[in-house]
């Protein structure tokens, strides 16, 4: 059964994704995505399955430029199963250019919609034995996003190599 630090829980994968994005530690994001992820982004490629397509495809369109992702209004859901849940999460994505880009920004305003699954996790306790976590201690992982784009302005030209 869900709790309020299920919903904590779910913003922190959710924020984290944007931190993986920004900082291009894309490892990171085998802490937000399932392995076997649905995946449907707006731009060319954007038809993922699994974690590592995702991985691929994001690192090749933020190769060449810095960013800044923001997540603003959301609603989350917890199903009454207690480990599915929905969410859908407005973002910004700021992204300036590079080299004979540099000054150039393009900005991107959309939304996540994403499906959730939790994990079940585990950890010792203090006695060594071993616990299984559910709930917000356990992991909850994006398993399906879908990322619609409101509007994106400024020089696509950007993500070019």
């Amino acid at each position: 059964m869900a709790n309020s630090i299920d919903y904590i829980a779910i913003q922190n994968v959710l924020a984290r994704y944007c931190f993986a994005l920004d900082s291009k530690d894309l490892a990171m994001l085998h802490q937000v995505l399932t392995p076997d992820i649905d995946a449907q982004y707006p731009f060319p490629g954007g038809d993922m399955q699994g974690i590592e397509a995702v991985i691929a495809v994001i690192s090749k369109r933020l190769h060449a430029i810095t960013s800044q992702h923001a997540l603003t209004t959301q609603e989350i859901t917890i199903l009454p199963s207690g480990n599915r849940a929905h969410a859908t999460t407005y973002f910004s994505g700021v992204h300036f250019g590079k080299n004979e880009w540099a000054g150039q920004i393009c900005t991107a305003y959309g939304k996540y919609v994403d499906e959730l699954v939790l994990l079940e996790g585990s950890e010792s306790d203090e006695e060594g034995k071993e616990r299984v976590l559910t709930g917000a201690s356990g992991r909850w992982r994006v398993c399906k996003r879908k990322v619609e784009f409101m509007a994106r302005i400024g020089e696509e030209g950007i993500f070019k190599r």
